[in-house]
């Protein structure tokens, strides 16, 4: 049995953070709205009144990563029932399983095959990133508008990629078998999750490696308590959740609350069950955490309690499982249906009560979901 690792409470109090923008596809899509039409300012003839700005707000794309089918599907969030897919690799070869995107640009990762597939949401267009053969290569995130960085898992390294030009530079090593990565809006910082893994089983606890973007070099490191770290997002109490998947079989998921500022992990809490897979900040504070093997848990990041256990989930439509979480730019949660992995397979949409409000076509083992705005013309041809 693991050892347990005690929190530490009184290294920082939550309340103290100033807040920021909420991580992953809510922070992603919050950071990029932006105006894509023209002010008016012509007097009126009659009136003599001047017409006060029309500012349009670009539309908002979903983007999900369908693992056996190699592929996304994209949908727009005001009309999710019309999608459409776009192929990652023409010879259907690789494993993608994580996705990043900002504006009209989402890199994906493909695991077994060493690349990363860069897609343009306005043409549909895939240019390949070739990675360092055996990069097994998961997390990603991006940095600016220009930059991204890709965990290579097999090589304990990480790769810059530049997707104007789709290259990739020199590997930066990091700790032991990364799996994630994340990244603030206008921070120099990038967080890698490394898993600690020895012939794919948790050999100790996992770590934070940080890299400091300027010059593309680990300068620290936080110990987490838990095992097998896999996925993390920021709160908008500016501090990072990180959901710990644990060892296979044992039902020892938790969570490691990170103080980034201090180099610390405040909190860890036990009792997420089998091998959490993915997580999600929420509104009102509610973290949301995906697992094959039960469905949605939701801890309650104030009070620190469960508002829904491993033990009590929340289950959609009869499916016990979720693959994956996420939250559009208006607090929308989604959940993803891995299905048999085989077939294509659906995400849906929740309301706030986790009633279904729709639901959405993927493709076979919908594994992770994104969201970002983009010029209209993404928008335009989903909407056909």
């Amino acid at each position: 049995m693991a050892a347990v690792y005690p929190a530490t409470f009184n290294m920082t109090r939550k309340e103290n953070l100033m807040p920021i923008s909420r991580a992953r596809s809510s922070k992603l899509a919050a950071a990029t709205i932006f105006t894509i039409a023209a002010f008016l300012f012509a007097c009126d003839d009659d009136s003599g009144l001047v017409n006060t700005p029309q500012i349009i707000f670009p539309p908002e794309i979903g983007i999900i990563v369908n693992s056996t089918d190699v592929s996304v599907t994209l949908f727009a969030v005001d009309t999710p029932g019309v999608t459409r897919s776009i192929g990652l690799n023409p010879g259907g070869a690789g494993s993608p399983a994580t996705i990043a995107a900002r504006e009209n640009l989402a890199i994906v990762p493909l695991g077994l095959f060493p690349a990363a597939a860069i897609v343009d949401l306005l043409t549909d267009s895939v240019r390949s990133v070739p990675l360092p053969s055996n990069s097994g290569a998961t997390g990603v995130a991006f940095l600016n508008d220009s930059i991204a960085y890709v965990a290579n898992s097999n090589l304990n390294t990480v790769s810059v990629i530049n997707t104007f030009t789709a290259t990739a530079g020199a590997e930066i090593p990091v700790g032991i078998f990364p799996q994630a990565i994340v990244t603030r809006n206008n921070r120099d910082e990038v967080y890698v999750l490394t898993a600690q893994l020895e012939n794919f089983v948790p050999a100790r606890p996992g770590r934070i490696s940080i890299i400091d973007a300027n010059t593309n070099t680990v300068t620290d490191s936080i110990i987490l308590s838990g095992l097998n770290p896999a996925a993390a997002v920021f709160g908008s109490d500016g501090l990072l959740y990180v959901i710990n998947s644990g060892n296979f079989a044992q039902g020892n998921g938790s969570l490691s609350v990170v103080n980034v500022g201090t180099r610390q992990e405040v909190e860890h809490h036990e009792g997420f069950g089998e091998f959490p897979g993915d997580i999600a900040y929420g509104p009102m504070g509610r973290v949301h955490v995906s697992a094959f093997a039960y469905g949605i848990a939701v801890w309650d990041a104030v009070a620190d309690s469960f508002i829904r256990p491993p033990a009590d989930p929340v289950v959609i439509d009869g499916n016990s499982s979720s693959s994956g979480v996420g939250f559009d730019s208006v607090d929308r949660l989604y959940s993803l249906i891995p299905g048999d992995c085989l077939n294509p397979s659906l995400a849906y949409r929740l309301n706030d009560d986790y009633s279904i409000d729709t639901d959405i076509q993927a493709g076979g083992c919908p594994f992770a979901v994104t969201f970002t705005k983009t010029f209209t013309g993404a928008f335009t041809r989903l909407s056909r």
